[in-house]
């Protein structure tokens, strides 16, 4: 198979520029590219889409992100190829998704939208790192609902997967809504942004929230 090719910083600039403009309102379009190869290639650009998940992938030094593609066909059979927030990546002896440790831990909520005794301490696109308190037994499911700050509340389903270190729970989580998912990739990219600085100016600062 071919190396992979890294980046430069002025691809991965524009790359930041489309995804900023992912988070649109109902009925907006998303940046992005125009598909122009012709009938037979966005033919099989639109069957690959719909059989798998598209990816482009970017090579930093310390981390990978894996962006996904999105391909939409307008009423005029063009086709537009949408870049979404990323998952990202730590390099290592073992590729694992970047987890975000919270300052503020994120309280996890009832249904009804109380406050419970669980708190997020980190975050994954797919994992929670959870504290139970010192009064209450880390459950084996959950079926609640977590707000990222500033945003309206949504729903999570998640299945502790181990015990951890300090008392924490580690917890597979899975989000009933597609655009959940989006949302916390957008989140952790955000922060991502803003605990790495030494990646600017390939990477540019503000990382709009999610819809």
């Amino acid at each position: 198979m071919p190396n992979k090719v890294n980046l430069t910083s002025a691809e991965l600039a524009y790359i930041n520029e489309l995804v900023s403009g992912s988070s649109t309102e109902p009925g907006e379009t998303r940046a992005g590219f125009r598909v122009d190869g012709g009938e037979k290639a966005n033919g099989l650009l639109l069957q690959l889409a719909a059989k798998a998940n598209l990816t482009l992938e970017a090579e930093l030094d310390e981390y990978c992100m894996s962006f996904p593609l999105q391909l939409k066909q307008d009423e005029f059979q063009t086709v537009h190829l949408q870049l979404a927030p990323p998952t990202i990546y730590e390099r290592g002896p073992v590729l694992r998704a970047w987890r975000l440790h919270l300052d503020e831990p994120l309280p996890l909520l009832s249904n009804d939208g109380n406050e419970t005794a669980l708190s997020v301490h980190e975050l994954s696109p797919n994992g929670l790192l959870v504290d139970a308190g010192t009064k209450h037994r880390a459950p084996k499911h959950l079926h609640m609902r977590l707000a990222l700050p500033g945003e309206d509340s949504f729903q999570i389903n998640a299945h502790r997967i181990r015990h951890a270190e300090g008392g924490m729970t580690a917890y597979e989580v899975a989000y009933p809504q597609d655009k959940d998912a989006e949302r916390i990739r957008s989140y952790l990219y955000e922060q991502h942004q803003r605990l790495h600085p030494d990646l600017q100016p390939e990477l540019a600062v503000d990382m709009p929230e999610s819809s």
